[in-house]
């Protein structure tokens, strides 16, 4: 049986969503068995933001497995007053980071702090609420976001509401004839900007039903669409790339309209497989915590298949001497540097709005003087017959140890490589895959520590963190060794 929902025509920007008045029987989130209306959501947001209220205002942590308790706890926090404070998970080391200057923590998860109330989105009293709605200050700082801290520690990024108005109307420009009435599917977590933006404020901004459950297997996500006449999946690198080994991508032909992908480049392999199989080419959102988006692009066969073009309201320059990217937009709060905000992005400009990334300047390191892309080398790597997926980087930070910088090799065989590896040697393997390299790169400049594993570790978002990849060599032996 298949089910529609018919989404309301009007937008209503964030600030005013809940001033504003959408039929309190529309639909705003789908979850099995149930669905969410708009109706009740403002009735278990005027029950929390009250409770928050009794507490007090300030800095409210944030963090729910449920996507809906998650809206109904973001507008609560930001009815009463408060700040909400998303960190990537609840372990001991990150509630021992953020437990100061909190005034309590809204989450559907167990947990007992001392001396910090922990109110739970769905468990309040809801008699005698009538709260006269108003529009929610634009200016003030309303949210705290972390990096993803891939390369490095993790840092809190301060987000208004303007910020994050301005970039859901430019999502609902550029794409929002695309997409229509549909309802969105999401692999990502809404603790992260990106699935913030795409699963949750673009949706409630548009008026458009979300799927309450992120869902990571793919065989149920292809079930669950085909109950649905038109679906949008946002998703990112690594689930995308998985797909095509476990569903057929076919499937999602007649359902799935439209997918998004960001968190880092999406292969052309990947892209090319989506095109030809499930007739979905799909749409690559470059951007981070810091800038919010920056710009989009489609891979195809085309010669402008590298080239990505900024969103209108992002202006785009070079920092000189490396030719850094760096970006203005209304979509972050950058105060020094006249706006600007550099990122670690090497580019080129191309014509009108566009531009070729050439690499991350962080990625270039300097080993017996002579300079070495980090990104280059693995993507050489990965083109080698028997290579899945390789990750190369420092084991250390400077100053080092030894003399020479400590580079090493984290690499991911293919499935036909992993069935015969207990009759192959390993050495014989990274002397076959030095010899490989050698043929582009100065030997000096060749990893000296290798490690083969299943599959890279990726954190909530799909990213593969260098304090992961250092682990996976400090708590086990390196098989070079």
């Amino acid at each position: 049986m298949q089910t529609e929902h018919i989404a309301p025509e009007a937008q209503i920007a964030l600030s005013s969503l809940l001033a504003e008045q959408r039929d309190p029987s529309t639909p705003l989130a789908q979850s099995s068995g149930h669905i969410f209306t708009w109706g009740e959501f403002r009735l278990d947001v005027a029950s929390l933001s009250s409770q928050i209220l009794e507490i007090g205002c300030g800095r409210w942590l944030l963090f729910t497995e449920d996507t809906y308790l998650f809206t109904v706890g973001l507008f609560a926090i930001w009815h009463a007053d408060s700040i909400a404070v998303l960190p990537h998970n609840l372990g001991q080391q990150t509630l021992k980071e953020l437990n100061h200057d909190l005034k309590g923590v809204v989450t559907d998860c167990k947990l007992k702090l001392v001396n910090v109330p922990v109110l739970h989105p769905k468990a309040a009293v809801k008699h005698s609420l009538n709260p006269a709605w108003r529009v929610l200050s634009q200016n003030r700082t309303m949210l705290e976001i972390f990096t993803s801290g891939s390369t490095g520690d993790r840092k809190a990024i301060k987000k208004t509401i303007a910020n994050l108005e301005s970039e859901v109307e430019e999502q609902e420009k550029v794409w929002g004839d695309k997409l229509g009435k549909l309802i969105v599917f999401s692999t990502v977590s809404h603790q992260h900007i990106y699935g913030l933006l795409f699963k949750v404020l673009w949706p409630l901004y548009a008026g458009r039903v979300f799927q309450n459950e992120t869902i990571f297997s793919p065989n149920e996500l292809v079930k669950k669409m085909k109950t649905y006449k038109r679906a949008c999946l946002v998703s990112g690198p690594a689930h995308l790339k998985r797909m095509p080994e476990l569903i057929d991508l076919s499937e999602m032909k007649s359902r799935c309209s439209i997918i998004f992908s960001s968190g880092g480049p999406l292969s052309t392999e990947t892209s090319r497989v989506f095109t030809e199989s499930a007739g979905l080419t799909p749409y690559e959102i470059l951007g981070s915590t810091e800038t919010g988006g920056i710009a989009w692009r489609q891979q195809s066969s085309g010669i402008e298949v590298d080239v990505w073009k900024a969103f209108r309201k992002v202006e785009l320059a070079l920092e000189p001497p490396e030719s850094f990217l760096k970006v203005r937009s209304p979509f972050f709060n950058e105060v020094e540097n006249d706006g600007w905000f550099v990122t670690g992005d090497i580019a080129e400009m191309a014509k009108g709005k566009t531009f070729l990334l050439k690499g991350r300047g962080d990625r270039v390191v300097k080993i017996e003087e002579k300079r070495l892309s980090l990104a280059e080398m693995e993507q050489r790597l990965e083109s080698h017959s028997i290579v899945d997926t390789a990750k190369i980087f420092l084991r250390e930070d400077p100053p080092f140890t030894n003399r020479r910088p400590p580079l090493a090799a984290v690499v991911v065989l293919k499935k036909s490589v992993k069935i015969n590896l207990q009759q192959m040697k390993i050495q014989k393997i990274i002397a076959d895959l030095k010899l490989y390299l050698a043929a582009s790169f100065d030997k000096i400049l060749l990893p000296r520590s290798w490690k083969f594993v299943d599959r890279l570790p990726e954190d909530a978002q799909g990213k593969t963190r260098l304090a992961d990849l250092r682990a996976l060599l400090t708590k086990q032996k390196d098989d070079s060794k």
